[in-house]
Protein backbone atom coordinates (compact mmCIF):
# COMPACT_ATOMS: atom_id res chain seq x y z
CA UNK A 1 0.00 0.00 0.00
CA UNK A 2 2.79 2.49 1.19
CA UNK A 3 4.84 1.31 -2.40
CA UNK A 4 1.49 2.15 -4.42
CA UNK A 5 1.04 5.80 -2.56
CA UNK A 6 4.54 6.53 -2.90
CA UNK A 7 4.45 5.78 -7.25
CA UNK A 8 0.98 7.78 -7.10
CA UNK A 9 2.39 10.97 -5.26
CA UNK A 10 5.74 10.88 -7.90
CA UNK A 11 2.88 10.71 -10.97
CA UNK A 12 1.54 13.55 -9.46
CA UNK A 13 4.56 15.32 -8.85
CA UNK A 14 5.81 14.57 -12.56
CA UNK A 15 2.27 15.59 -13.98
CA UNK A 16 2.37 19.10 -11.88
CA UNK A 17 6.34 19.77 -13.33
CA UNK A 18 4.80 18.85 -16.89
CA UNK A 19 1.92 21.40 -16.57
CA UNK A 20 4.42 23.91 -15.05
CA UNK A 21 7.00 24.07 -18.04
CA UNK A 22 9.70 24.98 -16.09
CA UNK A 23 8.48 28.31 -15.88
CA UNK A 24 7.89 28.70 -19.73
CA UNK A 25 4.67 29.47 -21.71
CA UNK A 26 2.78 26.39 -22.60
CA UNK A 27 3.46 27.16 -25.96
CA UNK A 28 6.99 26.63 -25.74
CA UNK A 29 7.65 24.13 -23.38
CA UNK A 30 5.28 21.80 -24.20
CA UNK A 31 3.29 22.45 -27.98
CA UNK A 32 7.02 23.19 -29.25
CA UNK A 33 8.79 20.04 -28.10
CA UNK A 34 5.80 18.18 -29.09
CA UNK A 35 6.11 19.47 -32.74
CA UNK A 36 10.14 19.12 -32.65
CA UNK A 37 10.03 15.53 -31.65
CA UNK A 38 7.38 14.75 -33.93
CA UNK A 39 9.14 16.51 -36.76
CA UNK A 40 6.10 19.11 -37.35
CA UNK A 41 6.73 22.50 -37.84
CA UNK A 42 5.85 25.10 -34.94
CA UNK A 43 3.00 27.23 -35.73
CA UNK A 44 3.68 30.91 -35.02
CA UNK A 45 0.74 33.16 -35.46
CA UNK A 46 1.42 37.16 -35.94
CA UNK A 47 -1.18 40.16 -36.64
CA UNK A 48 -0.89 42.89 -38.60
CA UNK A 49 -3.14 45.10 -41.06
CA UNK A 50 -3.13 46.71 -44.17
CA UNK A 51 0.39 47.53 -46.04
CA UNK A 52 1.96 46.31 -43.28
CA UNK A 53 0.97 42.47 -43.71
CA UNK A 54 3.68 42.54 -46.39
CA UNK A 55 6.43 42.69 -43.61
CA UNK A 56 4.71 39.06 -42.20
CA UNK A 57 4.82 37.96 -45.71
CA UNK A 58 9.01 38.23 -45.63
CA UNK A 59 9.26 37.20 -41.89
CA UNK A 60 7.38 33.70 -43.18
CA UNK A 61 9.73 33.49 -45.93
CA UNK A 62 12.78 34.06 -43.85
CA UNK A 63 12.15 32.33 -40.82
CA UNK A 64 13.88 28.97 -40.59
CA UNK A 65 12.29 25.37 -41.58
CA UNK A 66 10.96 24.02 -38.92
CA UNK A 67 8.56 27.27 -38.42
CA UNK A 68 4.99 27.74 -39.84
CA UNK A 69 4.40 31.53 -39.49
CA UNK A 70 0.64 32.50 -40.60
CA UNK A 71 -0.58 35.77 -41.05
CA UNK A 72 -3.98 36.87 -39.35
CA UNK A 73 -5.19 40.16 -40.78
CA UNK A 74 -7.05 42.93 -38.88
CA UNK A 75 -9.23 46.31 -40.09
CA UNK A 76 -9.12 47.83 -36.61
CA UNK A 77 -6.20 49.61 -34.69
CA UNK A 78 -7.09 47.56 -31.52
CA UNK A 79 -7.45 44.48 -33.38
CA UNK A 80 -4.40 42.60 -32.35
CA UNK A 81 -3.95 43.79 -29.57
CA UNK A 82 -7.66 42.26 -28.34
CA UNK A 83 -6.77 39.27 -30.12
CA UNK A 84 -3.39 38.22 -28.93
CA UNK A 85 -4.38 38.52 -25.38
CA UNK A 86 -6.79 36.20 -25.82
CA UNK A 87 -4.06 33.89 -26.94
CA UNK A 88 -5.48 33.44 -30.55
CA UNK A 89 -2.21 34.75 -32.17
CA UNK A 90 1.43 35.09 -30.84
CA UNK A 91 2.02 38.43 -31.70
CA UNK A 92 1.88 41.54 -34.03
CA UNK A 93 3.45 44.11 -35.17
CA UNK A 94 1.90 47.30 -36.30
CA UNK A 95 0.86 49.54 -33.05
CA UNK A 96 3.45 51.98 -31.88
CA UNK A 97 4.80 51.90 -28.21
CA UNK A 98 3.27 55.05 -26.81
CA UNK A 99 -0.32 53.53 -27.96
CA UNK A 100 0.69 50.11 -26.59
CA UNK A 101 2.09 51.33 -23.15
CA UNK A 102 -1.49 53.08 -22.66
CA UNK A 103 -3.47 49.95 -23.56
CA UNK A 104 -1.82 48.06 -21.18
CA UNK A 105 -2.58 50.66 -18.69
CA UNK A 106 -6.70 50.63 -19.79
CA UNK A 107 -6.84 47.15 -20.33
CA UNK A 108 -4.57 45.97 -17.55
CA UNK A 109 -2.11 44.07 -20.29
CA UNK A 110 1.59 43.82 -20.48
CA UNK A 111 2.46 43.84 -24.37
CA UNK A 112 6.03 44.72 -24.50
CA UNK A 113 7.80 45.81 -27.88
CA UNK A 114 10.64 43.43 -28.05
CA UNK A 115 12.96 45.47 -30.36
CA UNK A 116 12.36 48.85 -32.46
CA UNK A 117 11.87 47.93 -35.78
CA UNK A 118 10.91 50.93 -37.85
CA UNK A 119 8.64 54.03 -37.26
CA UNK A 120 5.89 54.93 -39.63
CA UNK A 121 5.84 57.99 -41.28
CA UNK A 122 2.96 60.26 -40.92
CA UNK A 123 1.98 63.21 -42.75
CA UNK A 124 -0.57 66.22 -43.08
CA UNK A 125 -2.26 65.28 -46.85
CA UNK A 126 -4.62 67.22 -48.95
CA UNK A 127 -6.90 66.17 -52.23
CA UNK A 128 -7.59 69.96 -52.38
CA UNK A 129 -4.65 71.92 -51.86
CA UNK A 130 -0.96 71.76 -52.78
CA UNK A 131 0.47 74.00 -50.25
CA UNK A 132 0.39 74.80 -46.23
CA UNK A 133 -0.82 78.12 -46.95
CA UNK A 134 -3.35 77.43 -49.21
CA UNK A 135 -5.63 76.10 -46.57
CA UNK A 136 -8.00 78.41 -46.34
CA UNK A 137 -10.17 79.96 -42.74
CA UNK A 138 -12.33 77.49 -41.50
CA UNK A 139 -10.94 74.24 -42.98
CA UNK A 140 -11.64 71.47 -42.19
CA UNK A 141 -8.93 68.45 -40.98
CA UNK A 142 -9.03 65.14 -39.79
CA UNK A 143 -7.06 63.97 -37.12
CA UNK A 144 -7.35 60.45 -34.99
CA UNK A 145 -9.87 60.23 -32.16
CA UNK A 146 -7.43 57.77 -29.78
CA UNK A 147 -5.91 59.66 -26.86
CA UNK A 148 -1.96 59.12 -27.74
CA UNK A 149 -2.86 59.78 -31.52
CA UNK A 150 -4.74 62.64 -30.86
CA UNK A 151 -2.24 64.49 -29.00
CA UNK A 152 0.22 64.28 -31.19
CA UNK A 153 -1.72 65.83 -34.44
CA UNK A 154 -2.39 68.33 -32.27
CA UNK A 155 0.74 69.31 -31.19
CA UNK A 156 2.12 68.21 -35.13
CA UNK A 157 -0.36 71.17 -35.85
CA UNK A 158 1.07 73.79 -33.31
CA UNK A 159 4.62 72.99 -34.86
CA UNK A 160 2.91 73.97 -37.70
CA UNK A 161 1.33 77.49 -36.19
CA UNK A 162 -1.53 76.49 -37.40
CA UNK A 163 -3.01 76.45 -33.58
CA UNK A 164 -1.69 77.13 -30.13
CA UNK A 165 -2.62 74.20 -27.08
CA UNK A 166 -2.75 74.92 -23.57
CA UNK A 167 -0.98 72.45 -20.97
CA UNK A 168 -1.69 69.10 -19.81
CA UNK A 169 -3.92 68.71 -16.61
CA UNK A 170 -1.49 66.07 -14.89
CA UNK A 171 1.44 64.11 -16.67
CA UNK A 172 -1.44 60.93 -17.49
CA UNK A 173 -3.79 62.90 -19.39
CA UNK A 174 -3.64 63.78 -22.97
CA UNK A 175 -4.43 67.07 -24.98
CA UNK A 176 -7.35 67.02 -26.49
CA UNK A 177 -9.28 69.50 -28.87
CA UNK A 178 -10.53 71.39 -25.85
CA UNK A 179 -7.15 71.60 -24.74
CA UNK A 180 -6.86 74.41 -28.08
CA UNK A 181 -6.45 78.02 -27.16
CA UNK A 182 -5.76 79.79 -29.83
CA UNK A 183 -7.20 78.46 -33.42
CA UNK A 184 -6.39 81.81 -35.99
CA UNK A 185 -7.75 80.04 -38.90
CA UNK A 186 -10.75 78.43 -37.28
CA UNK A 187 -10.00 75.29 -38.09
CA UNK A 188 -13.11 72.14 -37.69
CA UNK A 189 -11.61 69.10 -36.42
CA UNK A 190 -13.23 65.91 -37.37
CA UNK A 191 -11.79 62.38 -35.05
CA UNK A 192 -11.65 59.46 -37.08
CA UNK A 193 -10.31 56.00 -36.06
CA UNK A 194 -6.72 56.39 -37.41
CA UNK A 195 -7.19 53.55 -39.91
CA UNK A 196 -9.33 55.35 -41.92
CA UNK A 197 -8.07 58.77 -41.76
CA UNK A 198 -6.88 58.06 -45.62
CA UNK A 199 -10.21 57.55 -46.48
CA UNK A 200 -11.62 61.10 -44.93
CA UNK A 201 -9.49 63.17 -47.78
CA UNK A 202 -12.00 63.35 -50.14
CA UNK A 203 -14.22 64.56 -47.63
CA UNK A 204 -12.09 67.04 -45.31
CA UNK A 205 -9.72 69.53 -46.17
CA UNK A 206 -7.09 68.11 -45.04
CA UNK A 207 -5.87 64.92 -42.58
CA UNK A 208 -3.14 63.99 -40.94
CA UNK A 209 -2.75 60.26 -42.12
CA UNK A 210 -0.25 57.40 -42.00
CA UNK A 211 2.05 57.19 -44.81
CA UNK A 212 2.08 53.74 -45.32
CA UNK A 213 -1.93 54.06 -45.39
CA UNK A 214 -1.55 56.75 -48.33
CA UNK A 215 0.45 54.41 -50.31
CA UNK A 216 -1.40 51.51 -49.42
CA UNK A 217 -4.81 53.98 -51.17
CA UNK A 218 -2.74 53.87 -54.52
CA UNK A 219 -1.34 57.78 -53.47
CA UNK A 220 1.96 59.32 -53.43
CA UNK A 221 3.43 59.32 -49.55
CA UNK A 222 5.83 61.67 -50.54
CA UNK A 223 3.07 64.92 -51.61
CA UNK A 224 2.08 65.85 -48.81
CA UNK A 225 1.56 69.60 -47.11
CA UNK A 226 3.82 68.46 -44.40
CA UNK A 227 5.54 66.25 -42.33
CA UNK A 228 5.31 65.09 -38.89
CA UNK A 229 9.31 64.21 -37.87
CA UNK A 230 7.91 63.34 -34.00
CA UNK A 231 6.96 60.37 -35.30
CA UNK A 232 10.37 59.13 -34.98
CA UNK A 233 9.05 58.94 -31.39
CA UNK A 234 6.72 56.22 -31.85
CA UNK A 235 8.74 53.32 -32.43
CA UNK A 236 6.64 50.06 -34.03
CA UNK A 237 7.79 46.65 -33.60
CA UNK A 238 7.61 42.89 -32.75
CA UNK A 239 5.06 43.02 -29.71
CA UNK A 240 4.07 40.42 -27.73
CA UNK A 241 2.66 39.57 -23.95
CA UNK A 242 5.77 39.55 -21.56
CA UNK A 243 5.93 36.32 -20.86
CA UNK A 244 6.73 35.21 -24.13
CA UNK A 245 9.26 37.86 -24.71
CA UNK A 246 12.82 35.81 -24.16
CA UNK A 247 11.47 31.90 -25.76
CA UNK A 248 12.95 30.87 -28.43
CA UNK A 249 10.61 31.60 -31.39
CA UNK A 250 11.10 35.62 -30.60
CA UNK A 251 14.80 35.13 -30.73
CA UNK A 252 14.35 33.50 -34.26
CA UNK A 253 11.91 36.48 -35.81
CA UNK A 254 14.07 38.67 -34.03
CA UNK A 255 16.80 37.51 -36.11
CA UNK A 256 15.07 37.66 -39.04
CA UNK A 257 14.11 41.59 -39.13
CA UNK A 258 18.13 41.76 -38.17
CA UNK A 259 19.12 40.69 -41.31
CA UNK A 260 20.30 42.47 -44.37
CA UNK A 261 18.03 40.41 -46.65
CA UNK A 262 14.52 41.77 -44.46
CA UNK A 263 16.01 45.13 -44.56
CA UNK A 264 16.64 45.30 -48.46
CA UNK A 265 13.21 43.75 -49.42
CA UNK A 266 11.43 46.02 -46.25
CA UNK A 267 12.95 49.21 -48.06
CA UNK A 268 11.79 48.14 -51.88
CA UNK A 269 8.28 47.62 -50.50
CA UNK A 270 7.48 50.83 -47.61
CA UNK A 271 9.55 53.28 -50.71
CA UNK A 272 9.94 55.30 -47.02
CA UNK A 273 7.06 55.47 -46.15
CA UNK A 274 8.36 53.28 -43.05
CA UNK A 275 11.79 54.15 -41.82
CA UNK A 276 13.52 51.28 -40.43
CA UNK A 277 16.12 52.35 -37.31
Amino acid sequence: MKRKLKMLLLLMSVSVFLLMGCGKSDKTVKEDNQNQEAGEKTVIKLGSSGINTNMIDIISELMPENYDVQLVTFDSNAGGAETCASGDIDGFIYNHEPWLKQYNKDNGTDYVVVDKLYYGRSALYSNKYDKLEDLPDGCSIAICNDSVNMENNLLFLEELGLIKMGEKDSEDSFLTTIDVIENPKNIKFVEVEISYAVGSLDEVDAAIVSSTNVLEAGLDPEKFLAENVSKKNYPIGLTVVKENEKTQWVADVLEVLHSEEFKKRFNEIYKGSLVLF
